[in-house]
């Protein structure tokens, strides 16, 4: 599926009011899972170039995180009164329950509406595409998106596959309608391949994750370059016009393969995942908020954002800021 200039999405524009993120207490380093796992500590960022990775300790939920992104988010701009919450994240607290009502009662938002987006580490780029859809047909007016994950817990203590590649934490953003000149979504691309769904997920009767690395490395690769350079090529736009790239921070292996095959230079990329780890739904949004805490885009600036996760499910698009509604 891929969206149309001419649509209503298409015309759309919108704006981030405020923003926040949150990470757990516990820093799990490569000197730790080396002792850990009994294996060698060079071997452990080769494999995934992270140094260090956050990790939920005893308290510490998708519930917390998210609350408290959401809270620094909503401390921005005190005035922003959300009609509606996403949550991406596929580690809610509880089986059969979804998390985004109880945050929204945490946050004292009253009974408005609240649903979970489970899209895995696409989740937080779908959430994003899912708000802007619902802003741009007058569904809702403000939208308070959170992804989150906590991950860590449900991997298995002596899987170093898995252990060296995953940490948690959660993000918010506050988005609403910007006629004149917000944020416009210049294409966008989502798309799922099922016969890809036991690459990564917990078995039934088990508690911890299964993984298939190397198909899953595979998949991200091909899938992960051929989303970006057609979200691009939707948007009528070569790659040495993008001016910057937020991808699923998922391994820099993986990373390193998609700058190499889009050509899109590579310091334009942000990369925040040595000390963080992968943060699941979580991560492009992240990257999103250590870019606007850097210096938010000026008018004009093209970023092309792209996840891929479990399930199989992908999602990528562009957006371009400050760009008033053409009539």
């Amino acid at each position: 599926m891929a969206g149309q200039r001419d649509s209503a999405l298409g015309k759309a524009r919108f704006r981030i009011a405020g923003f926040g993120s949150a990470y757990p207490s516990g820093i799990l380093t490569n000197h730790d899972l080396a002792r850990q796992l009994d294996v060698d500590i060079d071997w452990i960022e080769s494999r995934c170039g992270i140094k260090a990775r956050c990790v939920a300790g005893p308290g510490e939920t998708t519930h917390s995180l998210t609350v408290a992104a959401a809270s620094k988010a909503l401390e921005c701009a005190p005035s922003f009164q959300p009609d509606c919450l996403i949550c991406a994240t596929f580690t809610p607290d509880y089986r059969l329950c979804p998390v985004a009502p109880s945050i929204a009662s945490s946050l004292g938002l009253g009974p408005v509406a609240a649903f979970d987006v489970n899209a895995a580490c696409s989740g937080g780029v779908v959430g994003l595409l899912t708000a802007l859809s619902f802003i741009a047909a007058g569904t809702f007016e403000r939208v308070l998106l959170v992804a989150g994950d906590t991950t860590t817990r449900h991997l298995a203590v002596d899987d170093a596959r898995t252990r060296i590649l995953f940490g948690d934490g959660a993000v918010a953003l506050l988005l609403e309608g910007e006629p004149e000149r917000g944020i416009a979504l210049r294409s966008w691309v989502v798309g799922s391949d099922g016969a890809g769904a036991e690459l990564f997920r917990v078995p039934r009767g088990e508690k911890t994750v299964s993984m298939r690395g190397r198909e899953l490395f595979r998949f991200a690769s091909q899938k992960g370059s051929e989303m970006l350079r057609s979200a691009c090529s939707r948007a009528g736009l070569s790659g040495d016009e993008i001016d910057g790239v937020l991808i699923h921070q998922a391994n820099l292996r993986i990373i390193e393969c998609l700058q190499e095959r889009t050509g899109i230079a590579p310091d334009k990329w942000l990369v925040n995942i040595r000390g963080i780890g992968n943060t699941a739904a979580a991560s492009v949004l992240l990257a999103l908020a250590d870019l606007l805490s850097i210096r938010a885009p000026g008018d004009g600036a093209r970023i092309l954002i792209g996840a891929f996760g479990a399930g199989l499910t992908w999602c990528a698009g562009v957006l371009e800021w400050g760009v008033p509604i053409r009539t």
